[in-house]
C-alpha cells in the first residue's frame, strides 16, 4: 500500500474512533433540545437534539429520551439547528484588528468569513509608494508585510469568528511591481509568483482577483495564468471579480473560465451580477457557459449577496451613467455620506461626474441590479451566499448586516425561491466543501460546533438603505467552536485562524 493510502487509512481509523467515543458520551457541555434540525447537506428537517462537548459536536439524535444530560441545556422547540453560516465573500480583513467583535456577523448566524476577496487583502504590504483605491474597503490599519505576520497577529488577538484568506492579486503586483500598472517584467512576474507561494504556504486559501479595478485591469492572460497555475498546483482556489460585470459581463465570466480550463484551477465567480438596464437578462446566458464548464468537469462555484444594488469605490465614469448613486464614504467631503450623488451635484452646481471627482477618494452604492438576475443566479446550484459587507464605510450597504437573514426571510419565507433546507445548504455545506474547511458546514459528530439557532417564521434582516445597521431578527443563539457569542459576547473571542494546508490534513 502506498504511503499516501496509508496515511489516508489512518486519518479514516481516527476519525471513526473519535466519532465513536463522542457519539458514546452522555454527559454534554452543551443540549440544544428539542429543536428542528436542518444538518446543511440538503437533506429534509428531523427534530432532536445536539449534543456538544468542548468544541465539537458530540452526539445528534433524541438524546434526552436517551438519558442524556448536560452543564447547560437551551430549549430550541419550534426553532431550526443549523449549522453556522460561512460567509464566502467578507471584506473584514482588518476589522479583526480595529472592531474585533464583528457583530454585524455573529448577529446575522455568520461563523467563519472567507477573506482577500476582490484581489485586495491584508498582505502582502506593498512597496513604498503603490497603493490602490481598492484598498480603502479593508479599513484603516496598515497591511502586513506577509501572511505569516497577518495569521500570526490575528491568533494572538483570538478572532471573534472563524477566518480564512485569499491573497489579493492587487496585492501582488503592488508589492512585486515598480509600477503596478505597466505590464510585469519577467523579474516581476517571478517575484509575484513567489510572493503567492509564500501565502499559499502560510495557508491562504487561494488567491482572489480584481480584474475591474486598478491595477489588477492591466493583468493579461500570460500574467494571470501563470499566477493561477501556481495555485492550481497546490490545490488553492482562484476566486475573481470579473473584468466587467456590464456590456462585457459575458466575455468577463468566458475569461475566468477559460483561465481556469487552462490552468486547472478551481474558480469562483465573486458577487456575479448583470449590471445596467440593457444587460439585465445577461444571467441566463453567463450561467449556460458556467454549467457548459461544470459540465467539462472544470471546478466552478459562484457567490452572490441578496440585493439588486452594489457597492464598492465610486467610480467617477459611472456618474453619468447611474441615475441612482449613493455616497457611502467621502475622504474630503465626509459629510456627503449617506447622500445621493444627483443630490449633492445640484447643490454644488455642476455635473455628476465632477461631483463624483470631488468626493473622491470615496464609496457608493449603485442601484443598476435586476431583481430576477438576483434570483437566477441565487437559485443556481453552484452558487453561494457571501455578503460582500464592507464594514470600513461609514454608511454601508445593508448587506453587511441582513444578507444571510435576508435569505432566510425573503427568499425562503416570501418568495420561496428556496427551501429552507436549500437556503442552509448554501450558506453551509457547500461553501465548506468548495473552500474546503474540513469538518465545518454540517452538524454531525465529530464536526466543530459551529452552530445556529434561528426561529424560521420570524427571521429576517431589518437593516435598510436608510437604516444599513440595524440588526437583523429572529437568530436567538449563535455557537463558535462550542462557545457562545450571541446574543451575548463571550470573554474570550472563540474563532480560529482556518489555513488551508491545516484543513487538507484534517480531512
Amino acid at each position: 500500500m502506498a504511503a499516501s493510502q496509508e496515511g489516508r487509512v489512518s486519518d479514516l481509523k481516527q476519525t471513526t474512533v473519535k466519532r465513536t467515543y463522542l457519539e458514546s458520551i452522555q454527559t454534554f457541555d452543551i443540549l440544544l433540545a428539542n429543536g428542528w434540525i436542518i444538518d446543511g447537506t440538503g437533506a429534509a428537517r428531523r427534530r432532536g437534539d445536539v449534543g456538544i462537548v468542548g468544541d465539537r459536536i458530540a452526539a445528534i439524535g433524541e438524546l434526552r429520551a436517551q438519558g442524556a444530560s448536560a452543564k447547560q441545556t437551551i430549549d430550541a422547540a419550534g426553532k431550526v439547528i443549523a449549522p453556522g453560516f460561512i460567509d464566502t465573500h467578507g471584506h473584514d480583513d482588518l476589522m479583526f484588528v480595529e472592531r474585533p467583535d464583528l457583530e454585524w456577523k455573529t448577529s446575522q448566524g455568520v461563523t467563519t468569513v472567507i477573506v482577500g476577496n476582490c484581489g485586495v487583502s491584508a498582505a502582502p504590504r506593498p512597496l513604498i509608494g503603490n497603493t490602490a483605491a481598492a484598498l480603502a474597503l479593508l479599513g484603516q490599519t496598515e497591511l502586513f508585510d506577509s501572511y505569516h505576520a497577518y495569521f500570526q497577529q490575528l491568533e494572538r488577538l483570538d478572532p471573534m469568528i472563524n477566518v480564512a484568506s485569499l491573497v489579493g492579486h492587487a496585492n501582488l503586483r503592488l508589492a512585486a511591481m515598480k509600477n503596478p500598472l505597466a505590464r510585469p517584467t519577467s523579474d516581476e512576474l517571478a517575484r509575484m509568483r513567489q510572493l503567492l507561494e509564500e501565502a499559499l504556504e502560510a495557508g491562504v486559501a487561494g488567491m482572489s482577483t480584481g480584474l475591474a479595478y486598478e491595477p489588477g485591469c492591466m493583468a493579461e492572460r500570460e500574467e494571470l495564468l501563470a499566477l493561477a497555475s501556481v495555485a492550481a498546483r497546490q490545490g488553492a482556489l482562484h476566486t475573481s471579480h470579473i473584468r466587467n460585470e456590464g456590456d462585457e459581463v459575458v466575455a468577463a465570466v468566458d475569461e475566468v473560465l477559460e483561465l481556469g480550463a487552462a490552468s486547472g484551477c478551481a474558480t469562483i465567480i465573486s458577487h456575479h451580477k448583470c449590471l445596467m438596464p440593457r444587460n439585465w437578462g445577461g444571467s441566463e446566458t453567463t450561467l449556460r457557459n458556467v454549467d457548459r464548464a461544470r459540465e467539462s468537469g472544470q471546478a466552478v462555484a459562484m457567490d452572490v449577496y441578496p440585493y439588486n444594488a452594489s457597492s464598492t469605490i465610486l467610480i467617477a465614469d459611472r456618474a453619468e451613467l447611474i441615475d441612482d448613486i449613493k455616497i457611502t464614504w467621502s475622504t474630503p467631503h465626509p459629510e456627503c455620506g449617506g447622500r445621493y450623488l444627483a443630490d449633492i451635484a445640484a447643490e454644488w452646481g455642476c455635473g455628476r461626474k465632477e461631483a463624483a471627482e470631488r468626493l473622491s477618494p470615496a464609496g457608493a452604492i449603485y442601484f443598476a441590479m435586476d431583481e430576477a438576475d438576483v434570483q437566477r443566479v441565487l437559485a443556481h446550484p453552484c452558487c453561494m451566499v457571501g455578503s460582500d459587507g464592507l464594514p470600513n464605510d461609514a454608511n454601508p450597504h445593508p448587506r453587511l448586516w441582513g444578507s444571510f437573514t435576508r435569505v432566510l426571510g425573503n427568499y425562503v419565507r416570501r418568495c420561496r425561491l428556496l427551501s429552507l433546507e436549500e437556503a442552509i445548504s448554501k450558506m453551509t455545506a457547500l461553501p465548506a466543501s468548495v473552500f474546503g474547511l474540513a469538518d465545518r458546514g454540517t452538524l454531525r459528530a465529530g464536526a466543530f460546533a459551529d452552530v445556529v439557532i434561528f426561529d424560521p417564521d420570524i427571521v429576517e434582516d431589518r437593516a435598510d438603505w436608510d437604516h444599513p445597521t440595524l440588526r437583523s431578527v429572529g437568530i436567538e443563539h449563535v455557537f463558535i467552536n462550542g462557545t457562545s457569542v450571541f446574543p451575548e459576547p463571550p470573554s474570550r473571542r472563540p474563532g480560529r485562524v482556518l489555513k488551508r494546508h491545516q484543513q487538507r490534513r484534517a480531512t
